[in-house]
């Protein structure tokens, strides 16, 4: 908030919001790059590419899907041969900015435990550096 009587701008205190993202960071584990099929309601599945962690994806690019919809995500791990599948929240969309900042964050819900024991084992074995 402004205090103009004395002259100060807490205004100028704010970090802009890539930095605050990049300084706020809420991924739990790293992520590697996935292809995904994402399906929302009833529509047919679309191929998207995108970086798997443990608790959801993050998608290069903002997809046309609402914040807060519920999608259904399909994929399977590169030499793995089970397919997981799972619904996913949109929790954030970032259409502007810097090209790194732009994308669609999604969170897994409800991801079964074997699947997440396989997706931090593929982790594990592909950490980028």
């Amino acid at each position: 908030m402004s205090d103009r009587r004395n002259g100060s701008d807490r205004r100028d205190e704010v970090a802009p919001r890539g930095e605050e993202r990049r300084m706020g960071d809420r991924r739990e584990s790293h992520r590697v790059p996935i292809e995904v099929e994402v399906c929302e309601g009833n529509n047919p599945y679309e191929l998207h590419h995108g970086n798997v962690g443990i608790g959801g994806m993050f998608f290069k690019k903002p997809l046309a899907i609402p914040t807060g919809a519920t999608i259904q995500l399909r994929f399977t791990l590169p030499s793995h041969d089970q397919m997981i599948e799972v619904k996913g929240e949109i929790v954030e969309i970032t259409a502007v900015g810097v090209p790194e900042d732009r994308g669609t964050r999604v969170r897994f819900i409800d991801l079964e435990l074997k699947a997440e024991l396989l997706i931090a084992k593929y982790l594990d074995e592909h950490i980028q550096e």
